[in-house]
């Protein structure tokens, strides 16, 4: 009885730090001259386990928040932490899409899992147009296929692995109800859902990578890319 509790211990040890993530919350419509806020969390988002930012693992607290705008200048956006989040802000000063970016690796090793984050956020700023922001450094991505994100009408995000279609695989879908969902990417790794109400909606992928190495001097056998994607519906 006792090794039968120590395994259910550990698996569900395993399946909270499976589940933890690095997420970017901020309005989806910026306006220019109005300053935008900024909030980077971490923890389990549906179900609203946000850890402190005092203890947040290993060194995440080292992330940098990246601003592209939509001239493609790039700029780390200085963060102060909070209780339970650290925040930024920037003001928008052209119209277009504004993403924001961090691509992070984890020093400490988990399970002999090396785990790289990639939180991403876009702010839409008058007439603004799709741009492709992230470049090279993001393995795994989430980013909107279309501008408008409505409830009651399907929405398109595309999901990308080194720069290819993220096809038929399984993604995390939570809205503003809390409420966790499974869909599958399309053979385009395209993600297709219909927003039911207004709100926040939090966008997770992962991937594990059956990569070796060492980092910290401790070897790995796998690498865990896990990308988040947050926008609100209107």
């Amino acid at each position: 009885m006792k090794k039968i509790l120590t395994l259910f211990l550990f698996v569900a040890m395993a399946a909270t730090s499976y589940g933890h993530a690095l997420w970017i919350e901020t309005n989806t419509n910026g306006q220019k001259g109005v300053a935008q806020k900024v909030k980077v969390f971490f923890g389990e988002y549906g179900t609203k386990e946000i850890d402190s930012a005092a203890k947040w693992y290993s060194n995440l607290k080292e992330f940098k928040l990246v601003l592209t705008s939509p001239n493609g200048s790039k700029q780390a956006l200085k963060t102060k932490a909070g209780v339970f989040h650290y925040e930024a802000d920037f003001t928008p000063t052209q119209d277009g899409q504004y993403t924001l970016s961090i691509v992070h690796q984890v020093k400490d090793l988990y399970e002999n899992a090396k785990i790289d984050y990639y939180a991403l956020a876009n702010v839409f700023v008058g007439s603004a147009k799709l741009a492709d922001q992230l470049g090279n450094d993001v393995t795994l991505s989430i980013a909107p296929a279309q501008t408008s994100f409505v409830t009651g009408q399907e929405s398109a995000h595309a999901v990308k692995l080194n720069q290819s279609a993220f096809k038929n695989q399984k993604l995390t879908v939570v809205g503003p109800e809390k409420k966790s969902e499974t869909i599958n990417t399309n053979s385009n790794g395209l993600l297709n859902f219909t927003p039911k109400q207004k709100g926040t909606y939090f966008l997770e992928a992962f991937y594990e990578e059956k990569k070796s190495g060492s980092q910290a001097g401790k070897n790995y056998d796998k690498i865990w890319h896990v990308a988040t994607y947050t926008r609100q519906a209107l």
